[in-house]
Parts: structure tokens; sequence; C-alpha cells
């Protein structure tokens, strides 16, 4: 039981150890200035629109991996799908790890269950954070209207001067 403990124990603190360590090793400065304008010219990248201009070439290193849980191009459709997949499968693995375990021959299986389980509810509650930020941005963000007639020449120049 003790050993359970302390895994469970472990898989808690790894969660929130490990991205935390990632994120302050991609921080790290570098020791020479072409490193440091790099590293500069990704954190200006990051804080840029994402409607910009890419040019064909560019100093910087390719920016970090981050977590999202969207890939390029992917449809909303197809997050939903990769969720649910997900999901079942979790729903899959805790349920035949808890069937061998109920075996006595591979009662150690309870344990890799027990993990299972956790990720599972650990998946669950971040769907719903997920699905509760949604609904929250969905209610704050509003889309401005587009104004279809082109505006006057004379109010742009103006603005200019």
């Amino acid at each position: 039981m003790s050993v359970v403990v302390l895994l469970i124990l472990a898989l808690v603190w790894a969660v929130f150890l490990v991205p935390q360590l990632l994120r302050s090793r991609a921080e790290q400065d570098p020791k020479d200035s072409i490193g440091a304008f790099r590293a500069q010219l990704s954190t200006l990248e990051r804080t840029a629109p994402s409607a910009r201009i890419r040019p064909a070439t560019t100093l910087a290193a390719p920016p970090l991996a981050v977590a999202s849980p969207y890939r390029v191009g992917m449809t909303l459709s197809e997050a939903r799908k990769r969720r649910r997949d997900i999901l079942a499968g979790l729903a899959t693995a805790a349920v035949a790890t808890l069937l061998l375990g109920l075996i006595p021959a591979l009662r150690s299986l309870l344990t890799v269950h027990l993990v299972i389980d956790v990720a599972l509810i650990s998946y669950i509650g971040l769907l719903a954070r997920a699905r509760a930020l949604a609904a929250e941005r969905e209610m704050k963000v509003h889309v401005l209207p587009t104004s279809s007639a082109p505006e006057p020449a004379f109010a742009l120049r103006r603005a200019v001067n």
C-alpha cells in the first residue's frame, strides 16, 4: 500500500515539476551574443500577433514546442475526435487493468490500474477546465462588425499628419 502512495506522490510531483523544469531550461540565458539575439527574437515572435507575415528565412531558432491542445491547422472536429479517442483509450486501459488485476496471479497490475485511474481523472479534469475556459472566452469576446463601406481617403491622410 505504501508503494502505491509513493507512486502516486511521485506522479503528482512529476506533473508539477517537469513543465517548470522544461520552461526554465528554455528561458536560460545563452552564453554568446548570437544565442542571446536568437532568444530575444524568439520572445518577440511569441508576443507578436499570429496573423503576421513570416519572412522566407529567419535568424531565430525554431520556437520550442509549446504544449497546446491543437496542432497547426487542426479543425475543431479533429480536436474533438482526438480528445474522444484519448478518453476512450484511457477508459479502456483502466477497465482492462482492473479486470486483469482481479486475477490472483496478476495482482501487481492493480498498481498500474491506480496510475491509469489518476491519469483518467486528471484528463477528465483538464477537459472540464478547457470547456469552462472556452465558455468563458465565448462569453467575454465579442467580434466587432466589419464595415463594408470603404473609409474615405481624406480621413486616412489626416490621421497620418
